[in-house]
C-alpha cells in the first residue's frame, strides 16, 4: 500500500508517497498540495517500486537461462519446446473449460490418438493451439506483432470451431458472467485499442523487461477482449511469444492456479489498477524459474 505522508517544516506542509517492502523504500516528493491525480500518481509510484524490485531477478533469469541454452543443440531446443508447448497447451485449454485431461492431450499431441468420448470441439482446438505454437517457435521470429498477427492466430485455432468468427474482432457486447461491473471494449473501441497495444508493443521498451512487457500485453489484452471466444488462450500465448522472442524462459498458467489468476486480473480491472496482476504473476514467473536465481 501506497502511504501519502504529510511532512510539516514551519508552517508548511509538504507531501510525499511512500511505499517499503522488506528491506526496500522508495519516497518521493509530490507537492505542497495533494494533486488532483494522487491515485494515479500512486498506482504510478507503486509500479515504478516493484520494477526496482524485481529487475535484478529479470536480469539473473535472463543471464542464467542463456548460459544453460547457449550450448543445447538446435534439435533438442525444438524438442524442449515442443514438451514445453503440449503443458503448456493443456493448461491453456483447461483453464477454458477443455474436457480433455493431461493424459488426453499427451495422447492426441504425441501419439495422435482421438480422446474417446469427449468433446470434439476441445479435441480439435486443442491440437490447433499446440501446431500453432509449434509453428510459431520453429520459424524465424517476427519482426512485429500486428493486429493482423493476432487476428491469424486466432482464425488458426479456432477455424473449425467458430465458424464465422474466427479470425475477427466481435461485433457485440460481451462480459463477465457474475461480475457486471467489468467492462470490456465496446465495439468501436477494439480495433483502434489492439493498434494502440501493437504499437507500444513494437516501441522500443528501454525501461521495461521482455517480462514486464509480455505481462503488461496479457493484461491489456484482456481488458480489450476482442473476441467473443478465444481471449484468454490468445492472450497466453502472445504473453509466451513475447518471452520467446527476447530469449527468456516461457511461462505457463497452470489450471491449478486458475482461481487466484482470475482473481488477480478481475481485481486489477474493477480497481482500473494493473499491480494486482502483475505482483501475481511476477510471482509465479519468479517461482517457475527460481533455478535460474
Amino acid at each position: 500500500m501506497v502511504n501519502l505522508v504529510p511532512e510539516q517544516k514551519g508552517n508548511q506542509t509538504y507531501y510525499f508517497l511512500r511505499h517499503s517492502s522488506g528491506k526496500n523504500q522508495l519516497k518521493r516528493y509530490i507537492g505542497k498540495k495533494i494533486p488532483k491525480n494522487i491515485e494515479k500518481l500512486k498506482a504510478d509510484f507503486l509500479l515504478e517500486f516493484y520494477h526496482n524490485e524485481w529487475n535484478p531477478n529479470f536480469e539473473y533469469i535472463y543471464k542464467n537461462y542463456q548460459s544453460e541454452t547457449k550450448s543445447i543443440p538446435a534439435t533438442i531446443k525444438l524438442q524442449n519446446f515442443e514438451s514445453f508447448g503440449i503443458t503448456f497447451t493443456y493448461n491453456t485449454q483447461r483453464i477454458e473449460g477443455s474436457t480433455l485431461t493431461q493424459e488426453d492431450t499427451k495422447d492426441l499431441l504425441i501419439h495422435g490418438i482421438t480422446p474417446n468420448k469427449k468433446s470434439k470441439i476441445d479435441t480439435i482446438e486443442t491440437q490447433k493451439h499446440y501446431d500453432l505454437f509449434v509453428k510459431l517457435i520453429s520459424s524465424k521470429k517476427l519482426d512485429k506483432i500486428t493486429l493482423d498477427t493476432i487476428l491469424s492466430w486466432h482464425g488458426e485455432i479456432f477455424k473449425q470451431t467458430q465458424i464465422g468468427e474466427a479470425g475477427s474482432v466481435r461485433t457485440y457486447v460481451v462480459g463477465i458472467k457474475g461480475n457486471l461491473d467489468i467492462q470490456f471494449a465496446t465495439v468501436p473501441e477494439i480495433k483502434p485499442r489492439l493498434i494502440k497495444l501493437f504499437t507500444w508493443l513494437d516501441g522500443s521498451q528501454k525501461d521495461m523487461s521482455p517480462v514486464e512487457m509480455a505481462c503488461k500485453a496479457h493484461y491489456d489484452f484482456v481488458g480489450i477482449h476482442p473476441f467473443g471466444d478465444g481471449n484468454g488462450r490468445i492472450s497466453r500465448l502472445l504473453m509466451n511469444y513475447i518471452l520467446f522472442k527476447y530469449d527468456y524462459p516461457l511461462m505457463t498458467i497452470f489450471n491449478k492456479n486458475r482461481k487466484p489468476y482470475f482473481k488477480s486480473l478481475e481485481r486489477s480491472q474493477l480497481e482500473e489498477n494493473p499491480i494486482h496482476f502483475q505482483k501475481w504473476f511476477m510471482k509465479n514467473y519468479f517461482k517457475e524459474n527460481k533455478k535460474y536465481l
